[in-house]
């Protein structure tokens, strides 16, 4: 299982288009140091600076990224009561979303700046439930301590109590978690109750979809939107914009993935 974890991990990195286009340069002028190669490898220096460039216009990134956070609305306690009604939240599920520890920096410090945009929205919705534990997942990734236990330790310092708190140190990514936070609430018997859950607007089809496929009641709570009203129509390239759509085509591969293999239908 370790094994294919790290497989599917570095085939995405390798899917992802500045390693797909640093691949096609590096290809390309070794190819080109033959006399009979030269032209072909030229051709795939080209192409490895199109995809560079053309991924890296505001225009692609916002196409790339709008379709995934597409009604993406923020959470109010009602949509708890439209998924059904019946029990009442049993969890609020912050996802991990990267752990970076270094003594003596703030807890905001040590996880990344998407998992405090979870965290920060999970205890907002904390206050809506005060009886819903909160849930915050995620490995340290062979470091010290873990995502989970850092994003729990910020959750109690904006004040939600321990006592609430769960901690899902292990997962190392989103079906993972989903099946850590589904054994939890099978043991205490609120595997029916609805689970409100915080990740970013992006993610959050793939996430609600393994979810739901691990047997939980799912209402999306969706924070850390990107995409504009309207893409910015310009021809020049950013780091930002490469950036978005690099985590856009993470997502689109992810959802594929399930696709391929079956995963909520």
């Amino acid at each position: 299982m370790t094994l294919g974890f790290w497989l599917k991990k570095a085939i995405s990195a390798c899917l992802m288009p500045l390693p797909a286009a640093l691949v096609l340069l590096a290809a390309g002028l070794w190819w080109a140091r033959s006399e009979a190669r030269r032209k072909r490898g030229l051709r795939l220096v080209a192409a490895g600076f199109a995809l560079l460039y053309v991924t890296s216009l505001p225009p692609v990134a916002h196409l790339a990224l709008a379709p995934l956070e597409r009604g993406a609305d923020g959470y109010v306690a009602a949509h708890a009561h439209a998924a059904g009604g019946g029990p009442a939240v049993a969890a609020i599920v912050a996802l991990g979303a990267g752990y970076h520890p270094v003594p003596g920096r703030p807890l905001t410090g040590q996880v990344s700046g998407a998992s405090v945009t979870r965290v920060a929205e999970a205890v907002r919705i904390a206050r809506l439930h005060p009886t819903a534990a909160v849930h915050c997942s995620g490995w340290g990734g062979g470091q010290s301590g873990s995502n989970g236990q850092a994003a729990c330790d910020l959750a109690v310092a904006l004040g939600v109590a321990a006592t609430r708190v769960v901690v899902h140190a292990s997962p190392r990514d989103t079906e993972e978690e989903a099946a850590a936070v589904a054994r939890v609430l099978r043991a205490r018997g609120q595997l029916g109750a609805p689970v409100v859950l915080v990740t970013h607007a992006a993610h959050m089809p793939r996430a609600a979809l393994l979810f739901r496929a691990a047997g939980l009641r799912v209402v999306p709570a969706p924070t850390g939107h990107v995409s504009a009203a309207t893409p910015r129509w310009t021809l020049v390239p950013s780091t930002f914009a490469l950036g978005t759509t690099t985590g856009a085509w993470h997502e689109w591969l992810g959802r594929a993935w399930l696709w391929l293999r079956g995963v909520g239908g």
